[in-house]
């Protein structure tokens, strides 16, 4: 399947220049960029490369995800994220700062989008989409950096002097506000779905999906329900019949994607490094040989049913082959390796350079929210039939849960259930704070780094405040 093109075009920003100052006259420029169709779809595609970027698609959200909650830890010899994952992490981690770098670079980009492109002469309609998928991926970048910091900036126009990067933190209800607004407009103007040479792009389904998921962190039970609700409705996706057909090379971008981050290799910086990180150290499964950045706990492991056949395909265990390699638990210091993005070595695999694409939001996922959100309702009857609809898919085949469940029983299968499922996907530290349940989980896992009223945001980058003094610390760092 074809991915969309994002790195077509770098949007540089202007300057404001001295009268006796003078561009090239073949510089590329904000003022003279942004004139035809072609700039404004090459706009919107380096959108969406700061994703790919270290912090976000790759280092970034897995790995804030599984390491932090105690599903996965790193092999120990990356002092920044073993750091974060102990809960040790100062203003000073490199690691962290990526993760802001980054989503502020989409932020920038998209920016630019909405106030450059209304203005250029070309067909209404692919205008509309550019300005939605612009939408979507501002509101996509706040929604994650407030998830990690908290209370951010809130920047709404591109910035070109430098009294204008001299901003405060927005409180966060404001900038939830602010990606409300962003993922309706972008829903309004997204196609439902795309001819294989933009697929990729954001859509109709992950504006909405997106925006449930929002509702369900703000626990507006009723908006997610019927959010999620029109995205299931409109039989754009479903759950494919095997369950690893999301995590192969050959089947991504399949009927159960929502959205996915983008990377091909061996173009120059558009790969993802993940398969080579989280294949078990020196396992020889990728051809730098794995460095086991994603070392699967035994608490996580024993999370499992024994007859949960995910476990198999999320863990690598002793007497594992892949590839025609057998996994040596030796490898790791838990003994269990990470399956799902490592896809070893094949012709279109480099060093380092995968072109697997990182998954943001998939059916099973959307699906969780939905049983959740009519759960947290009082539906608890109705809320069985999406979470067994996961259990059901064909190579899983778990037995539906039972009707005599009550809310509470049910809340926490549907925890459960989201910690299997989505298992090493980057879900699990955010499920945990938005649950509140984080604090308790650390101490049960001997996590005692852990500060409740703290640990839950990570430290604004100092780096950003040595720039920037208007930008407060959060409290305790």
């Amino acid at each position: 399947m074809k991915k969309i093109l994002v790195a077509a075009a770098l949007c540089l920003a202007g300057c404001q220049n001295d009268f006796l100052e003078k561009q090239p006259l073949n510089a590329v420029t904000a003022d003279n960029f942004y004139q035809t169709a072609d700039d404004a779809v090459r706009a919107i595609n380096a959108a969406y490369k700061p994703l790919m970027y270290n912090g976000v698609g790759q280092f970034g959200l897995a790995y804030y995800g599984n390491n932090q909650a105690g599903d996965s830890n790193t092999y120990g010899d990356d002092a920044n994220w073993v750091a974060i994952e102990n809960f040790t992490v100062n203003a000073d981690n490199p690691a962290v700062r990526s993760s802001w770098t980054s989503l502020y670079q989409v932020v920038f980009r998209a920016n630019l989008v909405l106030e450059r492109v209304p203005a250029i002469a070309m067909d209404a309609s692919l205008k509309a989409r550019i300005l939605a998928e612009a939408s979507f991926l501002r509101g996509l970048s706040y929604h994650y950096l407030v998830l990690l910091f908290g209370d951010v900036p809130l920047i709404t126009k591109p910035q070109f002097n430098a009294s204008e990067f001299l901003v405060s933190r927005t409180p966060a209800d404001q900038v939830y506000a602010q990606i409300v607004a962003d993922f309706q407009a972008a829903e309004k103007s997204l196609p439902l779905t795309y001819a294989a040479a933009d697929l990729g792009r954001a859509t109709q389904g992950a504006a909405r999906a997106f925006l449930a998921k929002v509702y369900l962190y703000r626990k507006q039970w009723a908006e997610a329900a019927s959010k999620v609700k029109e995205v299931v409705d409109s039989r754009a996706y479903s759950l494919t019949d095997r369950y690893f057909d999301n995590f192969e090379l050959a089947t991504e971008n399949n009927r159960e994607s929502i959205f996915e981050i983008q990377y091909a290799s061996f173009l120059g910086g558009l790969g993802n490094a993940t398969n080579n990180y989280d294949a078990p150290r020196g396992s020889g499964f990728t051809l730098d040989g794995g460095y086991g950045w994603a070392q699967p706990t035994q608490n996580f492991v024993s999370s499992f049913a024994a007859n949960d056949p995910r476990k198999g395909f999320t863990i690598f265990q002793a007497g594992d082959v892949f590839q025609g390699i057998t996994f040596n638990p030796a490898s790791s210091s838990t003994g269990y390796g990470s399956r799902k993005y490592v896809v070893g070595k094949g012709a279109n695999i480099g060093r380092s350079d995968d072109p697997k694409n990182f998954i943001l939001m998939r059916y099973a996922d959307l699906l969780l929210m939905y049983a959740e959100a009519l759960n947290e309702s009082g539906k608890t009857a109705e809320a069985l039939a999406p979470i067994n609809q996961v259990r059901a898919r064909p190579d899983v085949r778990l037995p539906a849960l039972s009707s005599s469940l009550s809310q509470v029983q049910l809340r926490q299968a549907i925890k459960d259930e989201r910690r299997v499922e989505l298992g090493m996907e980057g879900h699990r530290w955010f499920d945990l704070v938005r649950w509140g349940d984080a604090a308790a989980f650390m101490r049960s896992i001997g996590k005692t780094n852990f500060r409740e009223g703290i640990s839950e945001r990570f430290p604004i980058p100092q780096a950003e405040r040595d720039v920037n003094p208007n930008l407060t610390q959060n409290t305790g760092y």
